[in-house]
């Protein structure tokens, strides 16, 4: 059967001519790609390449990399990318700075690669022979033109590990776009829900065996578990045994989830300084303050007047520190806006309160799940009577939560990244 009569017999649920209209792919280019990705490598390891750029983003699949580098089936290789990239450029094009070498060679990785060889002159990943490369961030506007996944899939299998959970229908759009998609040959979904959702987005490319997605755990749950008993530096001000952590999102507009920032941030404020039997830690996104300034929303006498009561005010305490693994066990609540780090939070076990805002978004399936199992408030009135109530030891939602994690989790979150490890080895041996 020719290449044209098979791409006749695909069921599909639009007409191919609107998928090339889409630019999911034609014709040329399945044939293209049905001869690149099949090729050959050689024996040997499994020579695989980790992206590592914004890193909030690479601790979401660090432990794979972690991992690969203690089995004998695979050669690992970390790619560092400065994080000053936007819409495929250097920011500053004379730069030679990467902060992400630089943060690897500090952080226990000497074997860290460079891929800034020049101004504004990449590494040639080709040469490197790689079986696969990883990504932790799906926006081809965030790398380099010559490693963005249409690029890069010529040569190596493109494998995704999402850096975060999407929460509502659009964001999974944004994250799912077919920029970065078309190119990429292996999704690790984080939950069943994107695992579905992908498939049925790109039905094409997966019957051709040119796309495939899996979910196998989701790597960052797993890394979660191994800080549950682990200090955390930002709660080391606290003194008392009830701590209330607020994650804020960054962006007040109701078409990205909006921002209750405005709505509590002074009173909690006030609140914190009338209990003092409870300690506060405020975690802002590290972009907020800053995007509040330049949108006119504060003032940077506002925002540093802020900064100023926090440090000033002993049960408080504004966070910026990079990692929060072992932040989210210290907490013994989350006050929350929407955002990524909910579930992750909600993995913990712990009470969570979600703050309603104005929000456009169509919120997914697992979210609308979870939510099941959050104090939901709409006012600093709700807020602190939930705070209240729990700091006294009421929480109806417990059994609840529980009930939700083992349902939303399930009972082998550890075995991620051992998972992944294997389904790839499987792979490069099909």
């Amino acid at each position: 059967m020719s290449l044209k009569e098979a791409v006749k017999k695909i069921p599909l649920v639009r007409p191919v001519g609107h998928f090339i209209k889409e630019r999911l792919i034609d014709v040329r280019g399945i044939r293209r790609l049905l001869a690149e990705r099949h090729v050959k490598h050689g024996d040997g390891p499994i020579r695989v390449g980790f992206f590592c750029q914004y890193i909030p983003a690479w601790t979401k699949m660090e432990d794979v990399y972690k991992a690969m580098r203690e089995d004998s089936r695979f050669e690992p290789v970390l790619l560092c990318l400065p994080s000053g990239i936007e819409n495929q450029k250097l920011t500053d094009p004379d730069s030679l700075e990467n902060d992400a070498y630089d943060y690897c060679l500090a952080n226990g990785y000497p074997e860290a690669v460079n891929t800034l060889i020049g101004k504004n002159t990449w590494l040639d990943l080709k040469a490197l022979d790689l079986h696969y490369i990883f990504y932790p961030r799906p926006y081809n506007m965030l790398v380099p033109a010559c490693y963005a996944t249409d690029q890069v899939g010529r040569y190596s299998r493109v494998c995704l590990i999402m850096y975060g959970l999407e929460f509502s229908e659009e964001m999974t759009k944004v994250s799912l776009n077919r920029d970065f998609m078309t190119g990429t040959y292996y999704y690790f979904a984080e939950l069943p829900f994107m695992r579905v959702l992908n498939t049925k987005r790109n039905p094409l490319g997966h019957w051709l065996k040119l796309q495939k997605t899996e979910c196998h755990g989701y790597p960052m749950f797993a890394h979660l578990l191994q800080y549950r008993d682990v200090p955390s530096i930002s709660w080391e001000f606290s003194k008392n045994d009830f701590r209330v952590m607020w994650t804020p999102r960054w962006t007040t507009d109701p078409a990205a989830g909006g921002s209750n920032f405005f709505t509590y941030y002074e009173k909690l404020l006030d609140f914190a300084q009338e209990r003092p039997d409870m300690d506060f830690l405020f975690r802002p996104h590290p972009l907020a303050l800053t995007h509040f300034v330049q949108t006119g929303e504060m003032t940077q006498q506002q925002a540093d007047g802020f900064k100023e009561r926090c440090a000033a005010l002993p049960n408080v305490s504004l966070d910026a520190a990079p990692s929060y693994e072992a932040t989210l066990w210290g907490a013994d609540v989350m006050v929350s806006d929407i955002s990524s780090i909910m579930p992750e939070f909600f993995l913990t076990g712990k009470p969570l309160v979600f703050c309603a805002s104005n929000m456009y978004l169509k919120l997914a399936a697992p979210t609308l799940r979870m939510l099941e199992g959050c104090y939901i408030v709409h006012d600093d009135r709700e807020l602190f009577a939930v705070l209240t109530d729990l700091r006294q030891g009421k929480d109806p939602l417990q059994q609840k939560r529980q009930e939700i994690v083992r349902e939303q989790y399930g009972d082998d979150v550890a075995d991620a990244t051992a998972n992944i490890l294997n389904a790839l080895a499987e792979d490069h041996a099909e």
